[in-house]
């Protein structure tokens, strides 16, 4: 008997054979495309994949502030401050604290965690964080732990209760030696009605001194971050190099929890950040009435020109009527920070604090529900960024000659930058400050020359501003800066903790921060 189908059907197996072999090679290229791809991704993404499969995490605990009475929170609220890799919120979306109360009780507190900034990816690999939960009427202590009996104990703090209308939260200040720009500043600050809180990570001596006499500042160590030897990240990673200038965004969060309950308005500037009121005459008068203009708001964005100012660097009396005049001003060319995209980027922050609970410097993301951000519309106001500046040996200004506001360049408003009379106010009041005699000498000493200011501004514009590495975490930490013996400074030194017993977390917390001062220049 003969088969005539036979060689039919092994003809069939073999291309059968043949498919198979073909879907497994198309299979493996697949899978090596996507592996690839996702190397790719990741590595431009600053390894949130590598970050996001990790067994254990590394966090930093800044500050616990502790609420028992809030217009913010409800009762015995507690907000715990801290940094850790910016998919943490992904893995973690809560912490576990025990709360021992009075009655000899330890009760476990879920807390929320939210992140500071919430853009994702971020070009730190590190951002900000907090975590929010009501403990336990009576408490006494709170650790954060996942075992019994053990955990790692927060230093509950209570925020300032003191009644502040307007309080400006100053991005962290550091290898600070530009008093020209830091005394107009607080000079300006002052005039139009702002408590000013700094943070410093270095300044010069002379010049914290000065700080130390306007009794409308609060000065504040800020300290670099530390991990401890036991981590879950190698020896050699450091977490400043990947946090964004100097850690800034957890700096206004921790100002705007220390005064929560105080202040009616917080604003959240750079240091060469002004905003000049034109809807009234103080800060509290012009944000009230943009306020009203926008129920809604939690937040509200000013738009900042990019501005040019001629100063002296003499130490005349006359110095900050010098300084605080521009002699011109203008949108930066290219950066159209007037459209609507860049109102709500590149702007500067003032916040209703009941109604936030987290900032960053251009956005907020912790805005409570039912309000969001507002872009302040350029023809209302805007701020100035001082950012180019020009050093005369001699320079003179005559009042009359203030500048029209007109950001847009289009000649559409008639009123002036400033008035005259706060212009001679501000030159009085720094005139009376610097004829004091515990000011005097110290003013004298003042430097005429930067040493650290050109260093980082080269630094900033070959790093930064160029695009040379714009996917780069910004900072400090990436410039080279040598040391200058025999030059007075204080820096800030500080002490961390850490426990290794929260279940895949390695917990390492700010203890103790001080100044100290140094005759070997200033650190980052």
């Amino acid at each position: 008997m003969r088969f005539h189908g036979l060689p039919r059907f092994r003809t069939g197996r073999k291309y059968l054979r043949l498919l198979f072999l073909l879907l497994n090679v198309v299979f493996c290229i697949t899978v090596i495309t996507l592996l690839t791809g996702l190397t790719i991704f990741d590595r431009q993404h600053n390894n949130i994949v590598h970050d996001y499969v990790a067994r254990k995490d590394d966090m930093i605990v800044l500050s616990t502030t502790f609420y028992k009475e809030s217009k913010s929170f409800d009762p015995n609220t507690a907000v715990i401050l801290f940094n850790a890799v910016q998919v943490f919120h992904l893995k973690h979306d809560v912490l576990n604290v025990k709360a021992e109360t009075a009655a000899d009780e330890e009760i476990d507190v879920l807390f929320k965690v939210q992140p500071v900034i919430g853009q994702l990816p971020f070009f730190c690999k590190w951002v900000p964080f907090i975590a929010v939960g009501q403990l336990p009427k009576g408490t006494i202590k709170a650790k954060l732990s996942t075992y019994q009996g053990e955990g790692m104990k927060l230093s509950l703090r209570d925020p300032f209760r003191a009644p502040r209308k307007v309080v400006a939260c100053f991005s962290p200040l550091f290898l600070n030696e530009r008093w020209q720009l830091l005394l107009a500043t607080m000079e300006i600050y002052s005039h139009y009605g702002a408590f000013m809180q700094f943070y410093v990570r270095s300044m010069i001596t002379d010049l914290m001194t000065i700080v130390y006499t306007y009794k409308n500042v609060r000065v504040t160590p800020w300290p670099a971050v530390k991990l401890g030897r036991i981590r879950a990240n190698g020896p050699t990673f450091d977490p400043n190099r990947e946090l964004e200038f100097r850690n800034q965004a957890a700096a206004m969060t921790d100002c705007l929890l220390m005064y929560k309950e105080s202040a009616e308005f917080v604003l959240f500037p750079d240091p060469d950040d002004i905003i000049i009121p034109h809807l009234a005459r103080d800060y509290y008068g012009e944000f009230s009435r943009v306020f009203k203009m926008f129920p809604n708001a939690g937040a509200i964005s000013y738009n900042i020109s990019q501005a040019s100012i001629s100063a002296t660097i003499e130490k005349g009396p006359d110095t900050i009527t010098k300084e605080i005049v521009p002699v011109w001003w203008r949108a930066q060319a290219g950066h159209a920070p007037f459209a609507s995209q860049g109102e709500v980027l590149w702007g500067k922050l003032v916040v209703r604090p009941e109604r936030v609970d987290s900032v960053w410097i251009h956005r907020s993301y912790g805005i409570k529900d039912d309000f969001e951000q507002v872009a302040l519309p350029a023809h209302i106001n805007t701020g100035l960024h001082f950012r180019k500046w020009t050093f005369l040996q001699n320079s003179t200004f005559d009042l009359s000659r203030v500048p029209h506001y007109d950001p847009l360049l289009r000649n559409e408003t008639e009123y002036r930058l400033f008035l005259a009379e706060d212009g001679e106010k501000i030159d009085k009041s720094f005139r009376r400050r610097i004829n004091k005699e515990i000011v005097k000498k110290v003013y004298a000493r003042l430097p005429t020359v930067s040493l650290y200011y050109p260093l980082i501004e080269s630094c900033y514009n070959r790093i930064f501003y160029t695009k040379e590495q714009h996917s780069t975490c910004k900072g400090p930490e990436y410039c080279e800066i040598p040391s200058f013996p025999g030059l007075k400074c204080v820096n800030v030194e500080s002490s961390f903790t850490t426990y290794a017993g929260y279940s895949n977390l390695y917990i390492h917390q700010l203890l103790a921060t001080k100044f100290v001062y140094s005759d070997n220049g200033c650190k980052l």
